[in-house]
């Protein structure tokens, strides 16, 4: 069965005796099918990586400052709302901090301190991850415990900082985890299914992913022969929902194969190249039960799925033609606040 996010799981906003620190954590997500599709309104289906991005928010003394500090990027940057470097990596955590008291309604100097295993400008969801463990954390750290839907909202508007015009994806999964199908106009529905059986393999081409400049070369493919194209989407779309019932079912051959005819569909609108070619193929080779583009294409990493006794023959394989191979399970858990001191 699709539930719609958020009518089950939604809980009130509590308000609790001031925790002073807090830890949040949020996972990092996979698109499976139907990235460039989505643009034009069909369906997509994304599931939560279990790498984490990791908050610690700690109420510290003084004037009102957000002191935001990235074990990542080594960098410490201190924002007020007077000054402020917009230029900064790290304005979109304080703001994601800034929205949240803003919206609690309590406002009190704090420490946030990132530490996060999603590797960033890979398609991953890394800025989402972050925002939503962000969040998360000041809020548990202000004695308040937000309701699920408000996470995402409040970084949904931090991921506007970072790319404009999201489609909310990133965040959504980050919050909530497991698998969600996603299409414009219907928004999100959470897919139940026991992904146990899998993992993920994921590789990187070693190539710079450049994630406008793919969309509008697809578009403009739509654009130059639409009766040509036009069919191929509405493909994708079925494609998309035919695979939400396999992982439903945890039929996950069916998923495997629909993956393989996604990835075609992908090389067939030019976001392909030889080497993801090559790494899609040694990852089928390799005994893998469907590889193809994860993003955006062009560049960046390619997903493999496979049985998780596969993992490791599958990720050697890959280890031979990329630099970066990582080996993941879906994430049944979206955010979490793990500790409270």
């Amino acid at each position: 069965m699709l539930r719609r996010l958020g009518l089950r799981e939604r809980l009130r906003s509590e308000t609790k005796v001031p925790a002073v620190e807090a830890r949040a954590s949020a996972p990092g997500k996979v698109i499976l099918v139907g990235e460039h599709f989505v643009v034009e309104n069909q369906p997509a289906i994304a599931v939560a990586l279990d790498l984490r991005a990791r908050a610690c928010a700690r109420i510290i003394e003084g004037e009102f400052r957000v002191e935001v500090y990235s074990k990542n990027l080594s960098r410490e940057d201190t924002f007020t709302p007077e000054s402020a470097d917009k230029s900064s990596p790290l304005y979109p955590a304080y703001y994601a901090a800034l929205r949240t008291m803003e919206f609690i309604g309590i406002k009190k100097p704090v420490r946030i301190e990132i530490d996060s295993e999603i590797p960033p400008a890979a398609g991953m969801g890394s800025s989402a991850s972050v925002a939503v463990a962000t969040v998360a954390a000041v809020s548990a750290a202000l004695g308040v415990r937000l309701a699920k839907e408000d996470i995402s909202r409040l970084a949904y508007e931090a991921e506007v900082l970072v790319h404009g015009k999201p489609s909310g994806i990133d965040n959504t999964i980050a919050t909530y985890g497991g698998a969600i199908a996603y299409r414009k106009t219907e928004g999100f529905i959470e897919l139940e299914a026991d992904f146990s059986p899998v993992a993920l393999v994921l590789a990187d081409s070693g190539i710079p992913r450049n994630t406008g400049e793919m969309v509008r070369k697809v578009r403009a493919l739509l654009k130059k022969y639409p009766r040509v194209m036009e069919p191929l989407y509405h493909a994708a779309g079925h494609l998309a929902i035919e695979a939400g019932k396999a992982i439903e079912a945890g039929d996950f051959e069916r998923l495997g194969e629909l993956m393989n005819i996604n990835h075609g569909f992908l090389s067939a609108v030019g976001v392909s190249n030889l080497t993801l070619e090559r790494m899609v193929y040694k990852a089928r080779e390799a005994g893998a039960l469907g590889a193809k583009i994860t993003g955006a294409g062009g560049g960046g990493f390619i997903v493999a799925l496979c049985w998780k006794e596969d993992a490791e023959k599958v990720a050697g394989a890959l280890r031979e033609v990329s630099s970066r191979v990582i080996v993941g399970r879906v994430a049944e858990e979206g955010v979490s606040v793990e500790t409270e001191t």
